[in-house]
């Protein structure tokens, strides 16, 4: 390809064309300097000789001497009877005339030598520029294909200079362009599947509360037990789905990574009592009581409040599945490796197929309460994650189930 004059590179020639004439234009002055200098010495030198002629030989007219001093023809001669008495040792055996035809052709061969020096590093300079522009161009070329979802990152093309830096922050911004734009169409998408799944989830409990007020409404003299009855249905239906929302809400925000967890270090006995404060009414309503089991002095890194929520729905879980009178254990364990959070109930147990669907967001197994939304194991399973952690569940039908949450460190 052909370099492509812009402004920046006719700057650039201009400059260099520039540099070249002023150091044409200093040689050519330091020479003629010299010369003039050379000029001068043999001037005095002639001066000299044609001064002592004069004084030595007084009969010899001054024309006689000035015709034998631009006389020609024997230099040799007068080289070898002056170089006896050493004369020749400081002025050297040329003319003038001889001298200046030198310096000329010197001044010459230095013009012609810059001339070529200055072409060979233009050449040099206008190839590496050619290369150069080529790489743009190719730079460019990987911009549009970037441009048109071509993600690729050629490694073998990656030199140590500044292009291919350019060129890798290019790639590393467009990936990361390119990942904000997925999590932007992940949130969207998952908005849109809330929604969904909000509206399918609460159109039985809101048919059912329309349902008992119309009936409220059209049976002004219905009697006080049935309206109380109708009322509490309307307040346990409305509850129902507002908590649906709110968990709904929250699962959807972790899944489109919309909330960022902030990891902090927390005693862990005080942690799980603040939990456990949360569902003492759940507990006494069902006479069941909490074992817990903490070593002394153990600590965690996490989200507080988002680990607090994913605690508290295997706890009610649990307490879900516990037959009344019973006990709810919370055993924490702590490693070098991990810190783990077990959740015990000494309920029915789920199978094998329902363990493998526990986690799905609106799966209720055969043993869950009538107004039971499915929800919190789901939710519980997405907060651990994000955490990098797992969640995992084991569990022996008749003899219970355990949820436990394993944070590696």
């Amino acid at each position: 390809m052909h370099i492509v004059w812009n402004c920046e590179l006719r700057k650039f020639a201009i400059g260099m064309l520039a540099v070249m004439a002023v150091s044409l234009l200093g040689v050519n002055m330091g020479m003629m300097i010299y010369v003039d200098c050379v000029r001068a010495e043999y001037n005095d030198f002639l001066a000299a000789v044609f001064g002592n002629v004069r004084e030595a030989y007084p009969d010899v007219t001054e024309e006689e001497l000035v015709r034998v001093l631009e006389g020609h023809g024997n230099e040799t001669t007068g080289e070898v009877v002056l170089a006896r008495y050493g004369i020749l040792g400081e002025y050297g055996s040329d003319s003038f005339g001889r001298k200046e035809r030198q310096l000329l052709f010197l001044r010459t061969g230095a013009n012609i030598s810059l001339f070529l020096v200055f072409l060979a590093v233009g050449i040099g300079i206008c190839k590496y520029l050619e290369k150069r522009q080529e790489r743009i161009f190719s730079l460019t070329s990987y911009m549009q294909a970037l441009n048109r979802m071509g993600y690729r990152l050629d490694i073998d093309e990656n030199r140590d200079d500044e292009l291919s830096g350019l060129r890798n922050e290019i790639y590393k911004l467009t990936v990361f362009l390119k990942e904000q734009a997925n999590q932007a169409m992940r949130q969207k998408q998952a908005l849109a599947e809330s929604v969904t799944n909000i509206s399918h989830q609460l159109k039985t409990p809101l048919t059912s509360a329309l349902v008992l007020i119309d009936n409220l409404s059209e049976n002004p003299n219905m009697d006080f037990l049935t309206r109380q009855h109708f009322m509490s249905e309307i307040t346990n239906q409305v509850t129902g789905m507002s908590w649906l929302i709110t968990a709904m809400m929250k699962l959807s925000r972790l899944e489109a990574g919309v909330v960022e967890l902030q990891g902090e270090q927390f005693g862990m006995k005080e942690f799980v009592e603040e939990v456990l404060g949360r569902l003492e009414m759940e507990a006494e309503l069902k006479q069941l009581t909490f074992f817990v089991e903490i070593p002394e002095g153990a600590v965690f890194y996490a989200d507080r409040k988002w680990t607090a929520e994913a605690l508290l729905n295997l706890v009610k879980n649990a307490i879900e599945h516990s037959p009344s009178g019973s006990t709810v254990k919370i055993l924490v364990e702590e490693n070098e490796v991990y810190t783990q959070i077990a959740v015990h109930d000494y309920g029915n147990g789920v199978t094998e197929e329902e363990r493998r669907k526990l986690f799905q967001r609106f799966y209720n197994g055969n043993s869950a309460r009538e107004d039971s939304m499915g929800i919190g194991l789901a939710l519980a399973k997405e907060i651990v994650e994000k955490q990098a952690g797992y969640i995992s569940v084991d569990s022996e039908a008749g003899k219970g189930t355990v949820f436990a949450m394993r944070f590696v460190k």
